[in-house]
């Protein structure tokens, strides 16, 4: 697999997801191997998903960097799902879950999961 047919999956998982109403997504190709994509869901009721992972596709798939961020119309974060290194004493270390204040050991995640688990939070 290449950089643009892993865009390509991403994008298939956005469009099989029904409570994704609206997609701003963009994608930065840096290499046929690595790429950039961020970008912004807005989900029924009115909730947004921002999302972002930098990846390297081959020789073995890498999910580098990625941070979902989940929040409601009023700006609220309601959860954040990452692989940032900062919370050394969580198991699951570096990946994570913040909901409010709370960290949360979680599996690696990437965009077709985030979208099944956002679904417990805005039903």
């Amino acid at each position: 697999m290449n950089s643009r047919e892993y865009y390509a999956s991403v994008q298939k998982a956005i469009l099989a997801a029904p409570h994704v109403i609206q997609s701003d997504i963009s994608f930065d190709e840096i290499s046929e191997e690595e790429c950039y994509i961020q970008g912004l869901l807005i989900l029924t009721g009115g909730y947004e998903l921002h999302i972002a992972e930098y990846d390297v596709v081959a020789p073995n798939f890498q999910r580098l960097k990625y941070r979902y961020h989940l929040q409601s119309l009023n700006n609220k974060m309601i959860a954040r799902w990452d692989n940032a290194p900062h919370h050394p004493e969580i198991k699951t270390h570096p990946d994570h879950l913040h909901l409010g204040e709370k960290i949360k050991e979680n599996h690696p995640m990437d965009i077709a999961q985030v979208l099944a688990d956002v679904l417990s939070f805005i039903e």
